[in-house]
Parts: structure tokens; C-alpha cells; sequence
């Protein structure tokens, strides 16, 4: 009943408007009485149109299954409540439950003939058969009562109340009942007789009437207006009948019944002539009497008549498929909706579009469709477009090639290989044996595109029925056919949804493509028959098992040789040993080849038994975690066969690995796999110290909390690139030799510290405390007595360069050492760059200083005589040749 209440709640406002305005003097009552299964009332009466009008608004519909419904005791309720001649209307979708208790019926068959009162019925449903007593009953006490038996569907409930209007637009006293009668179906015909002076026939009929004629006393068939024609009922209206016997014939197809009423003439002038009538309403003269009557579009009592706004209710109007409606004084328009115009007979009528092409926007090459009111644009095979722009489509004409799917744009095109191009879906519940647990149904609707499934629910689809609520679904959705394989390219298959007893009640075509990392990928385009709920399932017998969940990192489960199982991703396949390209990193100390286990075991290889030639030279590395090992070579001038060359900006450095293997399965192979590594650096003081076998240098290490280790170094290099160092253990130099010093830091925070030459200084023995100092630079700032002395680089940067002229200490000292207090600044507390310019210098570096030392430097100039010594007698000589002459001679 619940959609039965908001059409007539609809309705209802505008019929008790409808008759206040036709009748606006006197008082009305209005009753209600509800009735159901097992109550009936309660019964609310009032003279009240507005709070009768809240009595109906605020009925609603609840519970349900209760049909039959005590109609009867309803109707009974409300006879004896009503005043006489009122007009009882009984809505209800249910038949009647107490239509067998006698007692009721024929009190409500008294109060009937008592009271005068007519009863109609407004049914929009049943419980049995329209030929049961529970229904019958309606139409005995429909007849009895002058009344009418209204079943019909909600859509017609706008006409039953245009019939209703008519009705109840006359007063009670207007009519008098003439004739009643019920027939079977087939050809009947019935007498009745004009005695009185009426000014109108109302003759109204149920069942499905095929022809009706109407006789006058002289025989003659009399042409009758037709009010409202449908097939639960009709209307017909015959002006100014005259006195004699009346003929009504009828053919119908079903049982039916007929009644007539004479109406008396209203709304009488109280003078002979019209004027009294308001101006939109015509006078009529009956027998000598003078009635007002509205004209059409307007209505009230003919001394007041007010426009009717046929727009207001669209039952009142006829505009709702041709257009919209305007209203006007006594009447309405149509304004024709676009793709409308109104033809000669003021008939709103559909443009054909398609006729000139100027009447639409289609393309050049498109296609024009003409619909009711609109029109379409279709462009042809081979373009792409909205058919309103439409364009060469290259996807059509093969531009992409086989197995790659083709996406089409406005002005462009994109090849996409969905093996790389797709979207994952990952959800266990998709397994065909996830049985639906009634809580939360899912739907594959919106997913459109290519997919992937992957984990413990399956990768791929089932190619059999699936039984109905599993893959977490009502209908789940399988592939009829089997899979492609990888030289299928992309292939069209059939989905199948199963319900209602049917594995394949919905399907639809879709595209599957078999990758070369054996999985399959599927082109979606939502769900078959475009319903829901439906959900594209998955095979468990293709997912990983319990024994086979622990694919490495560089492993995923998937079809390989006819099995699932765990195998290299797709970028690390390899179907050779000369397929395996390890992954190289050059380091500062080491070059690190990284091999995937993943591809010496996809080549049967025991990976627990790699050894290494030479495995003293290199460093062994496993990583469980991306299931890799990696062998490290150290960046050593002279070790384990490291090649070193160099051009004028690069170091080159090489080095051979020879890797021994064991393969399994039912015969063991002995193999090898040769790489070789190749690491090509910049030059710098750092790598220039890896490329030679015995550099002289000096090292320590720094520690600094919070922001990691650091490794300083000092070296003397052979000129201003700072590129070559110096070898061995000691060096000799002429006194016009430059020496270039280099120091630089390694390891830590590449861009937050800068290191700071705080003391370089030179002492005659290798103790940095030696009393006896020449400071090249103080306080950070360069000996400015001193002019061979060059700092190019201090503080602004991860390096420090200097240089100064060899000179020998005055007095009985052999050798020259040299020391540097360096310090690390953060350029993030400030500026790091010292400031020489005054007294003393300025910078943000830290007070703590690390110490770094070299020597011993000597003076070339010792005579042949030295040669003949021993090393450390040849080197004494040295010494004191330079200071003091040859003491040998």
C-alpha cells in the first residue's frame, strides 16, 4: 500500500480543491476510517478540509502481508458515521477478508439503502481471482449503491480521479438512479424509462465494453459525448433527454455493469434570464429554467468561475510527451520541448534532424540517427570520434601490431603492451572456493581495463562452471575456453555469470593476453549483462600452496613449463648462464657484482655451493633479503689482478671473477661463470691513490656523534692536478721542486661538512711536537713571510690544497716532515671559509682537530759516492751530503 499512498496523497489535495470550488457555500463532512487485518478504525470526522487533508497525509504504510484486509467492517464504519446521500470511497490493494459474514454485509446493504449513499471502489491489487466472493462482494455493493468498482494500476490513478471529479461535481440531490444492471460477457440490452424533466443522461460502465448505443423513445440511435473511456470503466454524458422509454445496448468482452442517472439542473438563476452568471460561464436553458455552468478551463459554481491551472497536475494536462506546459487564461499550451516543432494543427511534432545538414552538427564523414525529439552522430568504421569529430583511428588499422593494445585519443594514439600496463587485483575472497557468507556481496561493475590477479586466491581464471554465492558474490563470473598461450598474442574469450540454474545467465566478451612472466592479463569492461552483484573469480589449484608461499624477493608465483610455482620476476629471466648479467656497483674502495640466486637456480644451479677462485682477494656478501650475493673487489693497485689504466681525466680499473657452480637434479655438471668487472672513475686525490701500488699518505679516522664516520687523508702529489701521488716510502726533491698537499675527508655527510686546514706546519723530525716549527699555515690563514706559499682550497669543501717550495731546516737536520691539524665545520651553523684578512682568522669550524703527518722529504743533491752503501747508510749519506757538502770527500 505504500506506493499507493504517494500517488493518492498526491491526488487528494487537488480533488477536495476541486469541489470547494465548485461548491464554495455550505458545509461538508468529511470522514476517514482505516482499516487493515486485524483492526479496523480508528474514525476521524471533521468539516475540515485542511484537517481532513492532514488526516490523509499522515497515513502511512507499514508491516505488509496482510491481505485479505477487512474492507467490510470498513466500509460499515464509515455508512454509519456519514450523512445521508454522501459519496464513500474505499481504497485498498487486498480483497476482502470478512466479504463471508452475512450479518455485516447485509447491515452494510441496509445502511446503504437508508442513507442513499453511493460506494466506490479503488482496487490496485488482489488476492486470488477477480471471479473469487472475496472480490465479487465489491461489485454486488457497487451496484446495489449506484456506485463503481475502479481496478486498476497505480500509473491510471490520475484517470480514476478525473472520473471522480466529474462525479462528485454534481450536487446530491442533482441525480436520480434510472437504471442498474450486471451482464456476462457477449451482446445484452436494457429498458428504462424518462419520466422527469433532466437536463442530462450520465450512463457509466465497467468491463471491457467493445460497443455501446444508446435509443430514444422514437427509436433513433442518439449520438452520446464520451467523458471518460478506459478499460476498468467509462463515462458518457447525453444532453436534454426527453420523457418516454430508453434502449441501452451493449457488447462486451467481459463481465461488466452499467448504470444511469438522470441529473436535475443546478445552480439556478433566481431570475428568467442570465445575467446573474459570472462572464467564463455559459447559461443554459432546461424546461424553462436557466442554469450557470463554468466554461471549460475554468470551474466553480457559475456565479464564480476561476481559471484552472492545468499545469499544475499533470493529469490535467496532455503536454508531458510532446513538451512543456504553459498555463493560460481558460486554458493551456504546449510549448514544444527541443527537438519539437508544432505543425499546422498546433501539434508539437518531431524534427528530423538528419534531413538537411544544417539542422544538425554531425561530422562530414558521420553518420546522422534520427530519434524522437534528438538526433545522433555515429562516426564509421575505422575513425574515432563522437561523430560530431571524427578522425582516422590507427588503432583500427593495425598501428600498434599483434599483442599490443592499441588507446585511442583525440589527435593521437598510444601502444601499450597490458603485460606492463595493468592493475593489480589481489583480493583471497575471489577463490571459487570462497563460499559467500551473506554480509557483504561484491561487484565487479566499475572495473574496466586490463588486470592481473595474483595471490593465495589464484592468478588466474576458472575455464569451468562456477557454482552460485562463491568469489564472495551472487553470481560469480568463469572464462569459457582455455587460455591463451604466449604465441596467441591478445585473444577474445567469453565470461560466463552462473545464477538461476544457468552457468551462463549473463555474459560478455572479453580479451586475455598470456605475459612472458607466465601470467595472464585480462581486458575487462564491468560485468556480464552489465548487472550486479557479479564478480570475476579466480582458480585456487593456480595459487601458491603452504609449502611454496615463501617466493624470494626476486621470485613470484606464477605458470612456468605447465607449473605454478615460484620463478625469477619477469626482468630477471634468464634462460642461459650467458644470459646472466650481474648488477655492478662501483664503490670508492671496492667494485660489487651482485647476482640474483633466483637465476642460478631457474638453471638448476645449487646455490649453497658457489665458490670463488681466488677467494682470499675478493669479499663475499648475502643478502637474504633481496635473495642476492655479491663479490667485492678491493680498488688496490697490485691486488688479486687488478687492472689499472688511465687517460688524462679517468681511472679505468678491471678485474676477472671466476665463479665455480654445481648443477642438480638426476646429473651433477661442473660449470663456470667468468665475469668481468669494469669500473671507470674520475680522477681525483682520492682514486689517484688507489691506482698506485704504495702511495704515500697519512690517515685518520674521525667520529663525529649523530652524523656518522669519517675517514681524513693527506697525501703530496706530483704537481697542481693533484692527480698523481707519490710513491714509496721517502721522497727526494731538487730545492726548486714545488710540493703539492693534498688533504680531503671520505665517508659521513657528503653535503654538510667541509674540512678546515687549522696548523700545516713542517718539523725536522717525524714528532708533530717538535719544538722546531715552520708554519705554512696558522690560525687557518697561509705564512704570509713565506711567498711560495699558495692555499688554494680551505673550507669550502670536503678537500684542502696548498702548496710550498722544498727548503731544508738550518742547522745539523736531515729530513723534513710534515703536519696538519685539520678540523670538520658544518656549513649549516655558518660561513666554514677562514677570514684572513685581519688579525687572526674567522670561521664556524669545530675546536676539535685530528692530526695527519708525512715524510720524510729530502733534498736532492748526494754524491755517487753514496750508492756504494747500505740503504740506510746510502740515505744518512744523502742527508748530510745536502746539508753540509759531500762528507766523503
Amino acid at each position: 500500500m505504500y506506493d499507493d499512498f504517494l500517488q493518492l496523497k498526491l491526488v487528494n489535495s487537488w480533488l477536495l480543491d476541486r469541489v470547494t470550488a465548485r461548491f464554495p457555500c455550505g458545509v461538508r463532512q468529511y470522514t476517514m476510517v482505516e482499516f487493515n487485518d486485524p483492526t479496523v478504525g480508528p474514525i476521524r470526522v471533521t468539516e475540515s478540509k485542511t484537517e481532513f487533508g492532514h488526516f490523509f497525509n499522515s497515513l502511512i504504510a507499514s508491516g505488509g502481508g496482510d491481505c485479505p484486509e477487512l474492507a467490510m467492517g470498513g466500509l460499515e464504519l464509515a455508512l454509519e458515521n456519514s450523512p445521508p446521500k454522501s459519496f464513500i470511497l474505499v481504497l485498498t490493494d487486498a480483497s476482502a477478508l470478512d466479504y463471508w459474514n452475512t450479518t455485516l454485509i447485509n447491515n452494510i446493504n441496509s445502511l446503504i439503502s437508508t442513507t442513499q449513499s453511493q460506494v466506490f471502489f479503488l482496487i490496485t491489487g488482489l488476492c486470488g481471482s477477480i471471479y473469487n466472493p472475496d472480490f465479487l462482494v465489491y461489485r454486488d455493493i457497487a451496484a446495489l449503491s449506484f456506485g463503481h468498482v475502479f481496478q486498476v494500476a497505480l500509473s491510471d490513478l490520475n484517470k480514476v480521479f478525473n472520473y471522480l471529479d466529474f462525479t462528485l461535481s454534481r450536487p446530491a440531490n442533482s441525480s436520480t438512479q434510472l437504471f442498474s444492471g450486471e451482464y456476462s460477457a457477449g451482446s445484452n440490452s436494457g429498458s428504462f424509462s424518462v419520466a422527469d424533466n433532466f437536463t442530462a443522461l450520465i450512463i457509466t460502465t465497467d468491463g471491457v465494453i467493445y460497443s455501446i448505443e444508446v435509443i430514444g423513445p422514437d427509436y433513433i440511435s442518439l449520438e452520446i459525448k464520451k467523458i471518460v473511456s478506459e478499460l476498468w470503466g467509462s463515462m458518457y454524458l447525453l444532453n436534454k433527454p426527453v420523457h418516454g422509454t430508453w434502449t441501452i445496448s451493449i457488447y462486451a468482452g467481459s463481465q461488466y455493469s452499467v448504470r444511469v442517472e438522470g441529473l436535475t439542473a443546478v445552480n439556478i438563476s433566481s431570475a428568467d434570464h442570465c445575467s446573474e452568471c459570472h462572464p467564463n460561464a455559459t447559461c443554459e436553458n432546461y424546461f424553462g429554467l436557466v442554469q450557470c455552468s463554468c466554461k471549460d478551463g475554468f470551474i466553480g459554481d457559475g456565479f464564480t468561475c476561476s481559471d484552472i491551472d492545468e499545469c499544475a497536475y499533470s493529469w490535467s494536462n496532455n503536454c508531458s510527451f510532446v513538451g512543456n506546459c504553459k498555463n493560460t487564461f481558460g486554458s493551456y499550451a504546449c510549448d514544444c520541448s527541443s527537438g519539437y516543432s508544432r505543425n499546422s494543427g498546433n501539434i508539437c511534432v518531431d524534427i528530423d534532424e538528419c534531413s538537411s545538414a544544417d539542422l544538425n552538427r554531425c561530422h562530414a564523414s558521420a553518420t546522422c540517427i534520427n530519434y524522437d525529439g534528438s538526433y545522433s552522430c555515429v562516426c564509421p568504421y575505422d575513425y574515432f570520434g563522437d561523430g560530431f569529430h571524427c578522425e582516422v583511428n590507427e588503432c583500427t588499422r593495425g598501428a600498434c601490431g599483434l599483442g599490443v593494445d592499441c588507446l585511442k585519443t583525440i589527435g593521437s594514439y598510444k601502444c601499450s603492451d597490458p603485460c606492463s600496463n595493468y592493475t593489480v587485483i589481489d583480493e583471497p575472497w575471489r577463490s571459487t572456493s570462497y563460499v559467500h557468507n551473506g554480509y557483504f556481496i561484491n561487484c565487479d561493475y566499475y572495473k574496466n581495463g586490463w588486470y592481473r590477479f595474483i595471490g593465495s586466491g589464484g592468478v588466474r581464471m576458472p575455464e569451468t562452471c562456477v557454482p552460485e554465492l562463491r568469489c564472495g558474490t551472487h553470481a560469480p563470473v568463469w572464462l569459457v575456453g582455455s587460455h591463451p598461450k604466449l604465441s596467441d598474442d591478445i585473444v577474445n574469450r567469453t565470461a560466463c555469470a552462473s545464477w538461476a540454474g544457468s552457468c551462463c545467465l549473463w555474459s560478455s566478451t572479453i580479451q586475455v593476453k598470456a605475459c612472458p612472466g607466465g601470467y595472464h592479463v585480462y581486458n575487462l569492461i564491468g560485468t556480464p549483462g552489465s548487472v550486479c552483484s557479479l564478480t570475476y573469480c579466480t582458480d585456487p589449484t593456480t595459487a601458491a600452496t603452504n609449502d611454496s608461499l615463501s617466493c624470494e624477493a626476486d621470485e613470484e608465483w606464477k605458470l612456468r613449463d605447465g607449473n605454478y610455482g615460484c620463478y625469477c620476476k619477469n626482468k630477471y629471466e634468464v634462460y642461459t648462464l650467458a644470459d646472466i648479467t650481474p648488477e655492478l656497483t662501483c664503490g670508492i674502495n671496492d667494485m660489487k657484482s651482485s647476482f640474483h640466486k633466483c637465476q642460478l637456480k631457474s638453471l638448476n644451479f645449487n646455490v649453497s655451493s658457489i665458490a670463488l677462485q681466488d677467494s682470499s682477494c675478493f669479499g663475499f656478501q648475502e643478502d637474504p633479503i633481496s635473495n642476492t650475493f655479491s663479490v667485492l673487489s678491493p680498488l688496490q693497485a697490485g691486488r688479486c689482478g687488478l687492472q689499472i689504466s688511465k687517460n688524462g681525466t679517468h681511472a679505468i680499473y678491471q678485474n676477472t671473477l671466476y665463479i665455480a657452480m654445481e648443477s642438480t637434479g638426476i646429473i651433477q655438471r661442473s660449470e663456470e661463470l667468468t665475469v668481468t668487472m669494469t669500473c671507470a672513475y674520475p680522477l681525483d686525490m682520492l682514486i689517484s691513490l688507489n691506482t698506485v701500488v704504495n702511495p704515500l699518505f697519512s690517515s685518520t679516522n674521525i667520529s663525529i656523534g649523530g652524523t656518522g664516520q669519517f675517514k681524513a687523508l693527506m697525501a703530496l702529489y706530483l704537481d697542481s692536478s693533484y692527480i698523481t701521488p707519490y710513491e714509496g716510502s721517502e721522497i727526494v726533491l731538487s730545492s726548486a721542486s714545488i710540493l703539492y698537499i693534498g688533504v680531503f675527508i671520505q665517508g659521513g655527510d657528503d653535503s654538510r661538512y667541509t674540512v678546515v686546514m687549522k696548523n700545516c706546519y713542517a718539523t725536522p723530525t717525524s714528532s708533530p711536537d717538535d719544538s722546531v716549527k715552520y708554519y705554512i699555515i696558522k690560525d687557518s690563514c697561509p705564512n704570509k713571510q713565506d711567498s711560495t706559499i699558495s692555499v688554494l682550497e680551505n673550507g669550502v669543501s670536503r678537500k684542502g690544497r696548498l702548496s710550498v717550495q722544498v727548503f731544508k731546516f738550518v742547522g745539523k737536520y736531515n729530513y723534513v716532515y710534515l703536519h696538519c691539524a685539520i678540523s670538520l665545520c658544518d656549513v649549516t651553523a655558518g660561513s666554514c671559509t677562514p677570514s684572513c684578512s685581519g688579525i687572526g682568522s674567522r670561521s664556524a669550524a669545530s675546536d676539535e682537530s685530528y692530526q695527519l703527518s708525512l715524510g720524510p722529504i729530502i733534498r736532492k743533491g748526494s754524491s755517487l759516492l753514496c750508492q756504494s752503501l747500505t740503504r740506510s747508510r746510502r740515505v744518512e749519506c744523502m742527508v748530510l751530503q745536502t746539508a753540509f757538502g759531500d762528507p766523503y770527500t
